[in-house]
């Protein structure tokens, strides 16, 4: 492959991924990319793609992500079911260099789709390591805007996140996401930013904004907003966080963030029918927190 490099804005950190072209992304990166990086930022991530790599070859790995750590660096290696090994990411915390390489074959047979970018896997990986120091998540997801703050709407798969993220954009009001939302660390609060990961609903905005309330939602015959307790929103909150390797090393830096979240940022339960008048229900409910 041609040497080339693209830098994109995920979560106000500027990822430069070298040896990787926009395109080897799916194309709804192209709203992220930075054509000509030219201001500061305090935040960066350079992912060295340095290609294929045989001696991957030889490894194997019963486990689909395996973690291992030599020397203080942090090693990540994905395997298929057949357990070869198709790419290996590592770095040092903060994770602001990180070196990603691949399998011959085994790679490119998982991860060449004409939906997702061939590449995606190292965006994303990329992004939630980053994140770890930063008090930042990723979450199974949507997250919309009301009157310029933001809203999580989530659950396990099924529950109708691409379906009330529609409903809120029948009511003209913007969704970052249908899928993927970021959470950053913001001043005394939290920030919710579009990803260029959508669901069905093909939802993708760059924007971000305050995050004001987490809505776990479920269908439901009516519209209707239940409280939680604390001891019920934590394990609701870790399903849909996205940690697919459950290693002290990443997950217990997770879990102060996790609690942070719950402790400062009111949540509820929502059982929604689908239609509209879910989202007045929401808007109604949000007046409420804000008296």
């Amino acid at each position: 492959m041609p040497y080339t490099t693209s830098t994109f804005d995920l979560a106000d950190i500027r990822f430069v991924f070298e040896g990787l072209a926009p395109d080897d992304f799916n194309a709804h990166f192209r709203h992220f990319l930075i054509a000509a990086p030219s201001v500061p930022t305090d935040f960066c991530c350079t992912v060295t793609c340095s290609g294929v790599n045989h001696d991957l070859c030889r490894l194997r790995s019963n486990v689909v992500w395996d973690f291992q750590e030599q020397d203080g660096a942090a090693c990540l290696m994905g395997a298929n079911p057949a357990g070869e090994v198709m790419w290996r990411m590592t770095g040092h915390v903060p994770f602001e260099q990180l070196r990603f390489e691949w399998h011959p074959t085994a790679f490119d047979e998982m991860y060449r789709n004409k939906i997702c970018g061939t590449y995606d896997i190292t965006a994303i990986l990329a992004l939630i390591l980053r994140l770890l120091p930063l008090g930042g998540l990723v979450l199974h997801g949507s997250a919309q805007v009301i009157d310029g703050s933001g809203i999580l709407c989530t659950g396990p798969s099924g529950q109708g996140k691409s379906t009330i993220s529609r409903l809120f954009h029948q009511c003209g009001r913007t969704v970052l996401t249908d899928e993927r939302p970021i959470l950053r660390r913001e001043g005394e609060g939290f920030r919710v930013y579009g990803s260029p990961w959508p669901s069905s609903g093909g939802f993708v905005a760059t924007e971000s904004v305050p995050l004001k309330k987490i809505y776990f939602i479920e269908h439901g015959p009516a519209q209707e907003i239940l409280p939680l307790t604390h001891r019920e929103a934590v394990p609701r909150l870790l399903d849909v966080a996205m940690v697919p390797w459950m290693n002290p090393a990443f997950f217990d830096p997770m879990i102060p963030t996790l609690e942070t979240v719950i402790r400062e940022v009111p949540y509820a339960l929502l059982r929604f029918h689908p239609d509209t008048s879910v989202v007045d229900t929401i808007c109604r409910d949000l007046a409420g927190e804000s008296e």
